[in-house]
């Protein structure tokens, strides 16, 4: 019990020395703090939120959106957006009515071709990456985060926007609305102007796209979009098309990025999963593939905690010897990265075990307000971690597994691989860029 004895031992009223050291245990040491909390102090109430630590009440706590709102960061999520959306609001209208019109617009069914897709678009960002002379090249700039904008630019229809103007303007939004607890107001405005500075882009996509032949169109999200007519009395005009848009943007660009990131970073620190996952990426079974990358995203979640604000008292984990009463206007904090390691509920957290049951993977949250384009993300996220492991040679340099370099930031911004360029050049066989 180190971090809870040297909180204790820190005087109630001394809130600055009790936040500092909660903030440097987040920091540097989350798992154990984690683990420590579900063992010792589950339902662990700060100064700046109640830490929800078990698996089952962090379920309760998802599964309530009436009791457990969005309203820690719905706010300055529309203030970046500029209009309301979905991961904003609970409830009716706006979120009910727009959540059940983004799973028609991001359908299930786009996920054979998108992974397609995914594939083509990574390999030849691979093949430009490794082009050069270079024995290395930055798995984040040179690859992970130009793949995931062309993926949006072919599939959600952003394109003829820059592709680091979409990677740019979604790690500022992010940034304000997703890891900003302290309110920024330098990084909170930043955010802001990103968010108008995308919503003029697409504001002109629309005007281009909607002078085009409907029947001449590109197959994209933006295109099903402006096709579909919806009743007049829900207001569902161009600008709720641009809002809807950018916003699932926002929810895609920097999460699959710095995931392809993490997941080649967990499977690279343990060389025989890696062996592993490397044939698996070679036998054309996609599903027993992504299982090595979701149970590698389970140990690096891009959402490690989720913020809600309880409106109104609650008995948490009530019959239990845990049973806390959350009070209204609690700040509760729904922690992923503990949840999916609960020894009560996952079997042998601490142990790299592919296929897991799904409920043990809440990588993609839980609730009503999960990923919104998971089916995609089911596809994109996995097949971009398999091209890389297609290629020979291309691996994480020796020594470095490790090294996410965030440079300032609270996403992955460098990560060095070697390039592969000898293996590539005598070991792969033609026609490497087609799906296996």
């Amino acid at each position: 019990m180190d971090f809870l004895a040297a909180y204790d031992a820190i005087a109630e009223d001394d809130v600055p020395q009790r936040v500092a050291l909660l903030r440097e245990a987040m920091a540097t040491g989350k798992a154990a703090l984690f683990a420590e909390l579900r063992a010792h102090r589950p339902v662990f109430s700060t100064p700046v939120g109640v830490f929800v630590t078990r698996h089952p009440d962090v379920l309760e706590v998802l599964s309530a959106p009436g009791t457990f709102t969005v309203g820690v960061f719905g706010p300055a999520l529309e203030d970046v957006l500029g209009a309301p959306f979905i991961l904003a609001r609970d409830g009716g209208d706006v979120h009910w009515r727009e959540r059940g019109y983004g799973q028609v617009m991001l359908a299930a069914e786009d996920a054979p071709r998108v992974r397609e897709l995914t594939a083509r678009i990574a390999d030849a960002v691979l093949d430009e990456a490794t082009a050069g002379d270079a024995d290395t090249f930055d798995l984040v700039q040179d690859y992970a985060r130009v793949a995931a904008a062309r993926v949006a630019a072919a599939y959600l229809g952003f394109a003829g926007i820059d592709e680091e103007t979409l990677h740019s303007c979604t790690r500022r939004m992010q940034w304000a609305f997703a890891v900003n607890p302290g309110r920024d107001p330098e990084v909170h405005a930043s955010g802001v102007a990103a968010g108008r500075e995308l919503h003029d882009h697409v504001a002109e996509l629309i005007k281009r796209r909607r002078a085009e032949d409907p029947g001449e169109g590109a197959d994209d999200v933006l295109g099903r979009m402006l096709r579909t007519r919806l009743p007049a009395e829900y207001g569902f005009d161009d600008e709720r098309v641009n809002a809807n848009l950018v916003g699932y943007l926002s929810g895609f660009q920097q999460n699959a990025t710095q995931c392809t990131a993490t997941a080649l970073k967990e499977l690279a620190v343990r060389p025989g999963v890696l062996a592993e996952a490397e044939r698996a990426a070679g036998a054309g079974d996609a599903a027993r593939f992504d299982a090595y990358v979701w149970e590698a995203l389970r140990f690096h979640p891009f959402v490690p905690v989720t913020p809600r604000l309880c409106v109104r008292g609650h008995v948490l984990a009530a019959g239990t010897p845990r049973q806390t009463v959350i009070p209204a206007k609690s700040v509760v904090l729904a922690c992923f990265a503990s949840a999916m390691f609960d020894e009560e509920v996952v079997d042998a957290p601490a142990e790299f075990r592919p296929g897991r049951p799904p409920a043990h993977n809440l990588v993609l949250g839980h609730g009503a307000h999960d990923c919104v384009g998971r089916y995609a993300a089911q596809v994109i996220v996995p097949e971009l971690v398999r091209r890389v492991l297609l290629r020979p040679g291309v691996r994480p340099l020796p020594g470095g597994e490790r090294a996410l370099d965030y440079a300032g930031t609270p996403f992955p911004q460098h990560y060095r691989v070697r390039s592969g360029r000898t293996a590539v050049s005598q070991d792969l066989a033609p026609g490497h860029g087609t799906t296996a």
